[in-house]
């Protein structure tokens, strides 16, 4: 799967120049709208009335909709029952969604030998009339599962017809894959098959598509060349592997066998149950864990638990949580190559005209380095229809297959040796619908609502309708694993705090049915209390209450205007009156930077120290590491702001998001800082799913084989690419990776320099610093750079020729001062060593702070908000490791303000 640490330039730079400029806008996240979001936690209590939804509407969604059920998923009022989302229209409709598409899934690339026709791909089915249906379902062109779609179909067609040819001709061996493909080319037949593969699954090319361009390739190449010249045998080079297709019963959602529901003693035609949606995917874990272990190379980063600097005042991963080391005591978990795992399951929506979404179930290895960690996905389950899986059903292999993983393990090739692994799911990261659902307790908006404490909320009025609120409470039960299941035995009779029933994920081995559930930031904060709070600012309902700024909305997208955040931010900031398009990460970046500077002298003193206490403890829980001491006031500020809330804005909006802030420094203190966890990269990834299908044809079965496929295309290149020309190599990598092409790069000692160059010689200034640096003499000629790469971060120059709307040349050296970049030099000592070095001008004077409120007795620093002079000393030379963070930069005319970035690993 393509991986999400994107670095994007600003839209100016995509017009021009493509090759040089754009290279690190790598993966996902700018080309598949990775930001997207399933959106919102609540930010309130269902009202009951036409108002109910605005509390907790999800405008952040894929297609930018702003109700829940958009997402994936309603929020019912929990002491009711739930509602029904079956009309016949948009069930028939469903599986004009679901008809057939293409191969089998755990795809490997053949060397030696055609397989067998993809007709034959392993299911699991029961009988011969089940076998047939699906051989149906996965052949038929635009019929799909026995009913007729009059629109166009994109889906795979195995017919034979004119794709077919003689035996003689299907013949690929190993020899051929790994020769030239054709005289005098720089690429083999195995790497042109890779090559076109992985483009066919990352811009989403149609199996029509595909034809067509491999009937070009077949025009254009020499007839020696031995490239299948149809998809048909093109396809036929992939080896198709195992999934797990699951019929269930409509009434009860039990998996059926042989036809019948034990359940509901029942019988069903599975056939018309498939045309209904009645079914899910799973994907065995353990085949994807071995599989990316010994052909990634993942197993070597499973040592950063060990490696990576640690500090027993500090909290910087999840290592460092309490929870997490409790279970290495208790756990296998301390063992050598075991680890654990995040999982998440959310509600995306795949067609604007229907309420039909994909739930997949993702879940990504904690102990890997933050920037593989957020890259490597694994999806073990798809979920696809109108309504919201019932966990009981959809959770039960994973839970299954994570009891053996736990308990037996599962064995690895790691450097020619046989290791074991075992594996614990220990947190799941979610929003609050989702939650409530997997724990099976009552939604945020009925009483006893929260996930973590014994609060029963109550009912107020607001408009014309109530709403469910939460107040501040001093002293509060706080929820436990023991209680809940407890609770869940006991329901009907007594008194049970919310909890409906039993839960599957209770029998998770070593899963906290309470502390392993997190506070989500995306959710909670960034698209709920912030823009909870940006409606009260903004939004005319409000123009008589004393906190209302809507009349200088102007002023402040003026002051927005000004602000240059670097390359991290993937979004430029926009106008105010467009926050309703807003995603979450821009919700996050006014947060964080926009906010505390452009409200300072517009928002009342008292509301605005008030978002001032919110604001740092948010930025705190954030940073790449945070002491003891830091988490202490960060949960003193969430206090006094969650306590003072009611007295500013009121009863009714004392919401279920402004009251889970509470419990924010939990989740930081039990398994890490925030950005471990959050549903940021799981949302990129669902974002990802999204570019997978084509057309309305068998959603869920391309976006299953789709994502193997692309798997296995990564791992086969590690074989295929070996000794590959490096211009081979790297277009490969700018396929698999998602970059944009780019024509010239030089890799320096881990740094990477984009452009030609400028060759010249050092003048007297720059040959001492550079010599005073290294300590050793250098050659006089250097080449010169204006942008750089360097730990997955991009660094521009002053002189880079273009007038970029982002600041990437203002940066903090490791010692706190604040430099400026000059340029970038490669620069060769007298031994022949090359050396990558950074020309900086330091800042005159030291950073100050720029912000600081006092609310009540609490005292707010905002450390992250710094005046800085404008003027800069003499040159400098650094190496690129002593350039440790960026600046989101507000320049004014004789000073300039930095906003100091949390951390440079969560991506948007």
């Amino acid at each position: 799967m393509a991986k999400i640490d994107p670095l994007d330039d600003d839209d100016e730079s995509s017009h021009s120049d493509w090759s040089e400029d754009d290279q690190v806008s790598n993966n996902k996240e700018a080309s598949l709208d990775y930001h997207t979001s399933s959106d919102s936690d609540a930010t309130g209590a269902t009202v009951d009335s036409e108002q109910s939804h605005d509390e907790h509407a999800n405008c952040d969604g894929v297609v930018g909709a702003s109700m829940d059920s958009e997402n994936g998923h309603d929020v019912e009022n929990s002491d009711e029952e739930e509602g029904s989302l079956n009309d016949e229209p948009e069930q028939q409709a469903l599986y004009d969604h679901t008809t057939s598409e293409s191969d089998s899934t755990g795809v490997s690339l053949d060397i030696g030998h055609i397989v067998e026709d993809c007709d034959e791909a392993e299911v699991s089915l029961d009988d011969e009339h089940e076998q047939q249906s699906l051989d149906d379902y996965t052949n038929s062109g635009s019929e799909g599962l026995g009913f007729e779609h009059h629109s166009s179909s994109h889906t795979d067609d195995y017919d034979g017809g004119d794709d077919t040819t003689s035996d003689s001709e299907q013949m690929v061996n190993d020899d051929m894959m790994r020769s030239p493909l054709y005289q005098g080319a720089l690429v083999t037949l195995g790497q042109t098959i890779l090559l076109l593969m992985a483009f066919a699954v990352i811009v989403g090319l149609t199996q029509d598509g595909l034809q067509t361009l491999l009937q070009i390739l077949s025009l254009i190449l020499p007839q020696d060349s031995h490239l299948p010249a149809t998809k048909y045998l093109f396809k036929k080079l992939f080896k198709t592997g195992k999934y797990d297709f699951h019929v269930y019963c409509p009434k009860c959602c039990c998996v059926l066998e042989n036809n019948a529901c034990k359940r509901c003693h029942q019988d069903f035609d599975k056939n018309e149950l498939m045309k209904n949606g009645n079914f899910f995917f799973t994907l065995p874990l353990i085949d994807q864990l071995k599989h990316s272990l010994e052909t990634s190379n993942l197993g070597e980063s499973l040592n950063y638990r060990k490696t990576r600097p640690t500090n027993p005042d500090t909290i910087s991963d999840i290592m460092d949580g309490k929870l997490y080391k409790q279970m290495c005591k208790d756990s296998n978990l301390k063992k050598d190559y075991s680890f654990s795992l995040t999982f998440n399951s959310d509600g995306v929506p795949i067609f604007k005209s229907s309420s039909f979404s994909i739930w997949p179930l993702l879940c990504h290895i904690n102990e890997l380095p933050p920037n593989i960690r957020k890259k490597t996905m694994f999806l073990t389950g798809l979920w696809f229809g109108p309504k919201k899986p019932s966990i009981s059903t959809f959770f039960r292999p994973f839970i299954n297959e994570m009891k053996t993983l736990s308990s037996v393990g599962f064995e690895w090739c790691s450097n020619a040796k046989i290791v074991k692994s075992y594996v614990y799911a220990i947190i799941c990261s979610c929003d609050s619908v989702a939650r409530a659902m997997l724990q099976n307790i009552k939604q945020f908006n009925g009483k006893f609502g929260c996930n973590w404490c014994l609060h029963p909320g109550e009912r107020v009025e607001k408009g014309k309708g109530h709403v469910q609120v939460y107040p501040f409470h001093e002293e509060v039960t706080e929820r436990s694993h023991t209680d809940m299941i407890k609770y869940q035995r006991n329901v009907g009779t007594g008194e049970n705090f919310g909890v409906k029933g039993p839960t599957p994920l209770s029998s998770l081995p070593f899963f906290d049915i309470v502390s392993g559930f997190i506070v989500d930031s995306m959710h909670c904060i960034d698209l709920g209390v912030m823009r909870q709070l940006s409606t009260l600012w903004f939004d005319s309902s409000f123009h008589k209450e004393p906190w209302y700024i809507g009349t200088r909305a102007n002023e402040i997208d003026r002051k927005i205007e000004q602000f240059q955040p670097p390359s991290n931010i993937t979004r430029m900031p926009r106008s105010i009156l467009t926050r309703a398009y807003w995603k979450a990460s821009e919700w996050r970046a006014f947060l964080l930077f926009y906010a505390p500077i452009v409200l300072k002298s517009v928002l009342p003193r008292r509301f605005f120290e008030h978002f001032l206490l919110l604001c740092q403890a948010v930025y705190a829980l954030q940073t790449t590491c945070i002491t003891q001491l830091e988490l202490f006031y960060a949960s003193q500020h969430l206090n006094e702001f969650v306590l003072n809330f009611e007295t500013l804005y009121g009863r009714p909006h004392m919401t279920y998001n402004v009251h889970i802030l509470l419990h924010l420094s939990d989740s930081v203190r039990n398994w890490g800082p925030l950005w471990c966890y959050s549903a940021y990269s799981f949302e990129g990834c669902n974002g990802f799913l999204l570019k997978l299908y084509n057309g309305t044809q068998s959603v869920p079965l391309q976006i299953v084989t789709s994502f193997l496929l692309l798997k296995e295309v990564e791992s086969m290149g590690k074989v295929l690419m070996q000794n590959a020309h490096p211009r081979v190599q790297q277009l490969f990598d700018t396929v698999v990776d998602g970059f944009n092409a780019t024509k010239h790069v030089r890799r320096v000692n881990g740094t990477v320099f984009f452009g030609h160059g400028c060759s010249r010689a050092l003048d007297l200034y720059e040959k001492d610093a550079v010599e005073q640096f290294l300590e050793n003499p250098v050659k006089d000629q250097a080449i010169f750079y204006h942008k750089a790469v360097y730990n997955s971060q991009i660094f521009l120059s002053i002189n880079y020729r273009r007038k970029l709307k982002r600041d990437n040349t203002l940066v903090r050296r490791s010692d706190g001062s604040v430099c400026q970049i000059v340029g970038f030099a490669k620069v060769e000592s007298h031994t022949g060593c090359e050396h990558a070095l950074c020309l900086v001008r330091k800042c005159v004077s030291k950073p100050r702070l720029f912000l600081q409120g006092y609310f009540g007795e609490s005292r707010c620093q905002i450390k992250h908000v710094m005046s800085i002079s404008s003027e800069f000393a003499e040159l400098t030379v650094l190496d690129l490791s002593q350039l440790s963070d960026k600046f989101v930069v507000y320049r004014q005319e004789n000073s300039c303000l930095v906003c100091l970035l949390p951390n440079s690993l969560e991506r948007d």
